[in-house]
């Protein structure tokens, strides 16, 4: 009699049970992995505007305004929903006759990404000179579950230079400007 090849149905449901217990175990790091990812995308993102508006604030000799975008096209929304650059000739925050959209970044964040100075304006402006107009402070993004050991910094000085938090003694916490764990709350 030849032998056939193949599962059986209780072998493939036995299978198929297994497979569901594994990838139930593997979710919940699986979420950290893509929340700890989002936070360095954000941040990315952020880092890569901010230095195209010092950039093109010197080369094009104009204010170059940052800000939260809704719709891409002009000043509105939450830092989470995404931000805009654009050269601000008048230096009124909104895109006008003469200015340029520079960059657009949409994003839909889980988690929540805001901006916090001095002024607590919730713009950034960059001057012809490449020096922050107002303010200095730091964008901070926190995962949607509030886990403070994901949560990442952006601190940016009055000359438009940036740095990340970093965890500097090792307790699984970035910390602040002024030495204190980042928190989300």
């Amino acid at each position: 009699m030849p032998r056939e090849n193949g599962l059986s149905l209780l072998e493939l449901l036995m299978v198929m049970a297994l497979l569901t217990i594994l990838a139930g175990l593997a979710a919940p790091g699986f979420q950290s992995t893509l929340d700890n990812r989002e936070g360095e995308l954000a941040l990315r993102t952020l880092t890569s505007q901010l230095t195209l508006a010092r950039t093109s604030a010197i080369e094009h000799g104009a204010t170059v305004t940052v800000c939260p975008s809704l719709d891409g096209l002009g000043c509105s929304g939450t830092w989470s929903d995404g931000s805009i650059v654009f050269t601000d000739m008048d230096g009124d925050r909104g895109i006008s006759e003469g200015d340029l959209l520079l960059r657009s970044s949409l994003t839909d964040l889980r988690g929540r990404l805001r901006w916090r100075a001095f002024q607590n304006r919730q713009y950034l402006q960059i001057d012809p000179t490449g020096v922050m107009r107002h303010q200095s402070g730091n964008f901070t993004y926190c995962p949607a579950d509030g886990d403070a050991r994901l949560a990442r910094q952006l601190v940016v000085n009055a000359t438009g230079r940036i740095r990340l938090a970093i965890d500097s003694d090792d307790d699984g916490l970035r910390e602040d400007s002024s030495g204190q764990p980042l928190r989300c709350d």
